[in-house]
């Protein structure tokens, strides 16, 4: 820039109307951090109001509940070992063939004659 121009700058700035605060400036900025401070405290007051009772009350919930919900224990089945008294029908079968071929003379072959 030329000093010229500088100069017609400086007059032109020199010429404006300067503004200054408002009247109200520090109470308009006071009240908006009181407001601010405010709202920590109601952040705070709001969480010790309904937040702390809010989570006492769920974990009681949970403690409830998982005092109350039984597990039975897995009990593993016994094996079952059957006794076997009765003698099957095979073995029936083979007993009477060796008392049969053991036997000459038997009653059912001197009843078969007469």
């Amino acid at each position: 820039m030329n000093e010229p121009e500088r100069d017609q700058l400086w007059e032109l700035l020199g010429k404006a109307k300067t503004s200054g605060p408002s009247h109200f400036f520090v109470a308009k900025v006071m009240a908006s951090v009181r407001r601010v401070e405010d709202e920590r405290r109601a952040f705070w007051r709001n969480w010790l109001r309904f937040g702390l009772p809010g989570a006492a009350a769920g974990a009681a919930a949970v403690c409830l509940t998982l005092l109350t919900v039984r597990t039975e224990p897995k009990i593993q089945p016994k094996p079952v070992t059957i006794a076997q008294t009765e003698p099957t029908d095979l073995e029936l079968i083979a007993n009477l063939d060796s008392a049969l071929s053991s036997e000459e003379s038997s009653v059912w072959v001197d009843s078969s004659a007469h």
